[in-house]
């Protein structure tokens, strides 16, 4: 078993050091190597899932500071199942509240706050299915964000949405600390495998 990443602490020294361990963890991904590999096994995983899930809405993000980036496989996947619409988020940063509208693949996007892209319709969606980017994760579905608390604040209270963590398997954390406002994610995929809640009741073809 490798070493631990990071080791749990006490809230306050967990929400102290969990900057330094984001910029860590950005820095690795986007210094990977075999990343058109890595991506091609991911957007595999990722169609697998949504196969296995059927989403009726699906919510996904635009990728940036080497995020994997999730429209490829959702574009295929729609193409395949028009009966599903499509989500993206746009942010407040007043507010720091997060709202789904809905969006098509060739659409206009507009740079959002963070410099995110963003939809610009103004039909607003609550997805059935979320694909959440991570930062970093623990095995048990725990999520590691940038710090804003969008996806937190915008989860709690809706247990009947369906999360999938995406991220690379070099940033699982082997221990993290839940923080009260965390919302675990029942998937979190890499290019290696499945974890979180439900990562045994799925089979996926390797």
């Amino acid at each position: 078993m490798n070493p631990p990443l990071y080791d749990p602490l006490s809230p306050e020294t967990d929400q102290h050091l969990r900057p330094n361990l984001r910029r860590e963890l950005i820095a690795k991904r986007q210094a990977l190597p075999d990343l058109e590999r890595r991506d091609a096994e991911l957007t595999e995983r990722l169609l697998q899932v949504l196969d296995a899930l059927e989403p009726e809405t699906l919510g996904a993000y635009c990728a940036t500071r080497g995020e994997f980036d999730p429209m490829p496989a959702v574009t295929q996947w729609l193409a395949a199942h028009p009966e599903c619409t499509l989500a993206l988020p746009r942010v407040n940063e007043a507010t720091k509240e997060m709202t789904f509208f809905a969006w098509a693949p060739g659409e206009p996007l507009r740079p959002g706050p963070y410099g995110i892209a963003e939809p610009t319709g103004e039909a607003v969606l609550n997805p059935t299915t979320l694909l959440v980017p991570c930062v970093g994760f623990a095995d048990v579905g725990l999520r590691l964000g940038y710090g804003g608390g969008y996806y937190d604040r915008y989860l709690a209270g809706r247990e009947e949405v369906y999360t999938v963590g995406l991220s690379y398997a070099c940033c699982e954390l082997h221990q993290l600390d839940m923080q009260p406002h965390d919302q675990l994610m029942d998937l979190v995929l890499t290019e290696d495998g499945l974890y979180g809640l439900d990562a045994l009741s799925l089979t996926l073809v390797d």
